[in-house]
């Protein structure tokens, strides 16, 4: 089986029009290592499996100390700047199978998939389809959808782009950005004076206090795997920043894994759509021993940054297991080597 393996920062989209808005707000190289280490673990994992042969698509530009490094076994397909959506194109009809990663600001991984679909290989790709990705990609949206369908996520509101802190909402309160990935353009609101007017659609919510978790899953149109649960590393700043995860203690696990597939369930049954390969919910875990207080902050649409210390806890790796599910074989995640699960984007 031929597998392609796309990272959009690694892939030529730091080359893109949509970076240059992204690069305002962070350095390149902080965007750049991120991506580097996913597809680095994604292809290490990949070829554990003998039946596969992997090719990633890599930016011929990118600086020698940003440069992915892959086994002899891996095939390298570099490519110049501006030609990554075309390369992409092309070499999506030569592969039976394509994982794509990319952030869910500026629609990016929206339209990247859109992209995929009209080409007509949407069936190759290891992805949740666009109706799915289109409700998870925005914050505001998903909430919403999940708070209808009885899934406990924070109060909440909109703010348009230039928009004010309104009037007695209720802090400390979290400001992102709509769409957005990771914590790009969060910030913590301690009080009024902390409040900047959004540059574009964001999502205010009362800040809960909590553990952050997330729990990640193997999706295909009739089953919601959950894998080992998280805890989510962040460093404590106004606008903080995510460095990495470990497990969380066991007592959280039945569960973080219950509100996730719920979670997931939910925006399948309201987008009128399935979702498809990996899948990760994002939550903070309340005092409650049953999770009365627990609630979900969003879903990810796509592989994560928790595939790289998953990946390490489980023998074999998870693209073997990802793959088969999909296809509709039965799966084994046992046992996982719970030490290395965690890890440091730091």
């Amino acid at each position: 089986m031929r597998l392609l393996l796309y990272e959009w920062c690694s892939s030529g989209g730091m080359r893109s029009e949509f970076a240059r808005d992204i690069l305002q707000k962070a350095p390149l190289e902080d965007f750049l290592r991120e991506g580097r280490l996913m597809l680095e673990t994604l292809a290490c994992d990949a070829e554990k499996n003998v039946d596969l042969e992997v090719t990633v698509m890599v930016d011929a530009t990118l600086p020698v100390t940003e440069v992915p490094h892959f086994s002899k076994h891996i095939t390298v397909e570099k490519f110049a700047p501006g030609t990554h959506h075309s390369s992409l194109l092309a070499m999506a009809s030569e592969a039976d199978q394509i994982i794509l990663i990319a952030p869910e600001t500026h629609g990016i991984l929206l339209q990247t998939i859109i992209a995929v679909e009209q080409a007509g290989f949407g069936d190759r790709l290891v992805n949740c389809p666009a109706p799915f990705i289109h409700t998870a990609s925005d914050k505001q949206m998903t909430c919403l959808t999940l708070a209808a369908a009885g899934i406990p996520t924070p109060a909440g509101c909109q703010i348009a782009t230039g928009g004010s802190l309104p009037a007695g909402f209720r802090l400390p309160a979290v400001l992102k950005a709509c769409s957005s990935a990771g914590c790009d353009g969060l910030m913590i609101i301690q009080d009024r004076s902390d409040f900047v007017s959004p540059e574009t659609d964001s999502r205010l919510e009362c800040q809960v206090p909590g553990i952050p978790g997330s729990v990640c899953c193997l999706c295909r149109a009739d089953s919601i795997v959950p894998l080992l649960p998280l805890e989510q590393v962040f460093t404590d700043a106004q606008q903080p920043v995510y460095i990495g995860g470990r497990l969380i203690h066991e007592h959280f696990h039945a569960r973080m894994q219950s509100l996730a597939v719920r979670s997931i369930d939910a925006l399948n049954k309201t987008t009128q759509s399935r979702a498809r390969g990996w899948v990760g919910v994002d939550m903070i875990l309340g005092s409650c021993d049953d999770g009365h207080d627990d609630r979900v902050l969003e879903i990810n649409p796509r592989l994560t940054t928790s595939f790289v210390g998953l990946s390490g806890a489980l023998h074999g790796g998870l693209i073997y297991p990802l793959l088969n599910h999909i296809q509709g074989r039965e799966i084994r995640l046992a046992p996982w080597n719970t030490e290395a699960c965690e890890f440091s984007l730091a």
